[in-house]
C-alpha cells in the first residue's frame, strides 16, 4: 500500500476535484452532505472553531498494488483507522473512492481543526503515517512497499547508470546520497552530520539569511557541488530533520555550524587526488541529455550553485524584470532559482512530483541556454510555480521569466478574488501536463505573439477543450509589466480584466 498525504486551504477546492472525477463515489465519513457544495459547507462549521489555522485541509490518499482489491466497507474502515492512528479523532471527514486509474484507491478529505477547536499535530507525520500502512499491510495481507523517506532521493539517471556499467565507478551525486544516509543512521545534530561529512571529504555549506534564518544547504565532492534540493527532497536542510531524524536547534547549533564551515575553508580536503578529480569532472560534463529542449542552445556542463553571488543575482532580476523582491527569495529558498559560480541565475525546471529535470540558465540576451540536471531523462518537467496544492486554474507561458512576470502582474488583484492557480512554462507540447489539466476547469494559453507557437497553441487547444487563448502582444508579459511600473499611478494592467482571477 502507499499513501500521500498534503495539507491545503481549500475545502471545496479539494471536493470538486475528489467528486468531478469519472465513477467517484463517497463511501465513507462522518457528514451529513453529498456533493461539493453540501460538504464544504459542512467543513465551515471546523474552520470556524479556529479561523488562526491557515492550512486547515488535509487531504490523503491510499493505494493499493496493481491487481490488488478491497471492498467498499473495508476502505472505509481502513480510512478511520488511519485517520485515527494519525490523530484525527475529534474530526470532520469524508472518504471518496475513485476508479480512473489501474490500481484501487481512495481519496480522504478532512479538516485539521477538531470539534473542541484544536488543531491535529503534523510532527512526524510522514514516519507515522508508514508505520499505519506497514501494519495495515499486515492486517489485511497487502503487498508491502518500500516506505516513502527511503524515496526521497532521486534515482540515478540513465548516464549515470551507463557511467557505473561502463567504469565501475558511482557518480558524485550516488557517492554523496549514500554518504549522507550513513552519516544519518543515528540522527546525530545537523552539527555532527557536518563534522561526520568532513571528515569523509564532502564539503558542506548552509546558506543564512540576513537576519540569521538557515536558507538552504549544499555538498561538494571532487569539486562538483548540488544543493539539496538537487540530491533529493530528504537532503534539504528540512528534509535532513523531516526524513533523516537530523536534530537541529538554531540557538545551541548555529555558531558550530559556522565554525565548521570556517574550518573548512581554512583546511580543504579532497577525498581524492587533483588528477583523479579533474577526470571525474570531465566524465560528469560529458554526460548529456538524452530529450533536449528543442529551440534551446545546449551545454554539456553542470552549473554549480554559489550562494555567495545570490544577492547580486536578486538585485539584477529586480532591476532588469521589475520582480518582486519577496519572490525571488522564496523562490531562491525552496532551491528553484540559485546563482551559478559565474554570477548568473539557474531556474530548475520539475515534474509535477518536485523532481529537477532540467535547468536553464539566464544569458546576458535574455535567452535561455538549457543545462542537463541529474535526474530521470525520460521524464518531462518544466518550470512552474503553484499558489496553492489543490489547483483550481492553469496558466501556460513561454519561459521562466514570463511565469515570475504573470505572478507579479497578478499579485495586484484583491487576494480574496484569485484562485489557486498553476503557473507552466512550456517550450514544447512534451512538456504540457495533459492528464493533470484535463481535470482543471480554467486553463489560460497565455504565449507573447509568436509565430512559432501558433502550431503550439492548435494541439493545446485540441487537447484542452476548455482551455482558452490570451496574448501580451509581442512584448510579452514582462513587457506589460515594466510598462506598470513605469505608470505607478495605473493599480491594475487593463488586458488583465478579462481573465478568471
Amino acid at each position: 500500500m502507499i499513501g500521500k498525504h498534503i495539507k491545503g486551504k481549500s475545502f471545496r477546492g479539494l471536493l470538486n476535484y475528489l467528486f468531478g472525477k469519472d465513477g467517484a463515489r463517497q463511501i465513507g465519513g462522518n457528514m451529513e452532505g453529498t456533493n461539493p457544495r453540501e460538504l464544504a459547507a459542512e467543513f465551515g462549521i471546523s474552520r470556524r472553531l479556529n479561523p488562526k489555522v491557515n492550512r486547515a485541509v488535509y487531504h490523503a490518499s491510499l493505494s493499493l498494488a496493481h491487481k490488488e482489491s478491497l471492498d467498499d466497507d473495508t476502505w472505509d474502515e481502513i480510512a478511520q483507522k488511519y485517520l485515527q492512528a494519525m490523530g484525527f479523532d475529534m474530526n470532520q471527514y469524508v472518504v471518496v473512492r475513485h476508479t480512473d486509474r489501474t490500481h484501487e484507491h481512495i481519496h480522504i478529505a478532512a479538516s485539521r481543526i477538531q470539534l473542541d477547536g484544536t488543531t491535529v499535530s503534523d510532527s512526524w507525520d510522514d514516519r507515522r503515517s508508514e508505520a499505519v500502512i506497514r501494519k495495515f499491510e499486515q492486517e489485511y495481507n497487502l503487498q508491502s512497499v518500500q516506505p516513502s523517506w527511503e524515496k526521497d532521493k532521486h534515482s540515478p539517471t540513465t548516464g549515470e547508470r551507463r557511467q557505473l556499467a561502463r567504469t565501475g565507478e558511482e557518480s558524485v551525486r550516488v557517492r554523496l546520497q549514500r554518504s549522507l544516509d550513513q552519516a544519518t543512521h543515528d540522527h546525530p545534530t545537523m552539527p555532527e552530520l557536518i563534522e561526520r561529512s568532513q571528515q569523509q571529504g564532502v564539503n558542506v555549506r548552509v546558506g543564512y539569511t540576513r537576519t540569521g534564518k538557515v536558507k538552504g544547504i549544499s555538498y561538494q565532492l571532487d569539486g562538483v557541488a548540488f544543493s539539496g534540493t538537487h540530491l533529493g527532497k530528504a537532503y534539504t536542510f528540512p528534509g535532513l530533520q523531516k526524513h533523516r531524524g537530523v536534530n537541529y536547534s538554531p540557538k545551541r547549533d548555529d555558531k558550530r555550524i559556522q565554525k565548521l564551515m570556517e574550518q573548512a575553508v581554512e583546511n580543504p580536503t579532497s577525498a581524492v587526488p587533483p588528477k583523479q578529480d579533474d577526470k571525474r569532472t570531465k566524465k560528469l560534463m560529458e554526460q548529456t541529455v538524452e530529450n533536449p529542449t528543442p529551440a534551446v542552445t545546449q551545454t554539456n556542463s553542470l552549473p554549480i550553485p554559489e550562494p555567495t553571488n545570490w544577492e547580486q543575482i536578486r538585485l539584477k532580476l529586480s532591476q532588469q524584470y521589475n520582480f518582486p523582491n519577496s519572490l525571488l527569495t522564496e523562490l531562491y529558498e525552496k532551491g528553484w532559482l540559485y546563482a551559478s559560480q559565474i554570477g548568473q541565475a539557474i531556474f530548475v525546471e520539475r515534474t509535477l512530483d518536485d523532481l529537477p529535470t532540467l535547468a536553464k540558465q539566464l544569458e546576458p540576451t535574455g535567452n535561455f541556454t538549457a543545462i542537463p540536471l541529474n535526474s530521470e531523462a525520460t521524464k518531462n518537467g518544466s518550470f512552474w510555480i503553484a499558489t496553492d496544492a489543490t489547483v483550481e486554474r492553469a496558466v501556460l507561458v513561454s519561459d521562466p521569466i514570463e511565469v515570475l512576470s504573470v505572478i507579479a502582474l497578478e499579485s495586484t488583484v484583491d487576494k480574496e478574488k484569485r484562485k489557486p492557480t498553476l503557473y507552466w512554462s512550456v517550450g514544447n507540447s512534451e512538456q504540457i501536463p495533459l492528464e493533470f489539466l484535463r481535470a482543471i476547469d480554467t486553463v489560460v494559453i497565455a504565449f507573447k505573439n509568436n509565430e512559432k507557437v501558433e502550431n503550439l497553441i492548435a494541439e493545446i487547444l485540441a487537447e484542452l477543450p476548455q482551455a482558452k487563448e490570451v496574448s501580451p502582444g509581442e512584448a510579452g508579459w514582462n513587457g506589460m509589466l515594466t510598462n506598470n511600473h513605469s505608470q505607478p499611478n495605473q493599480s491594475q494592467i487593463p488586458e488583465l480584466q478579462n481573465w478568471e482571477l
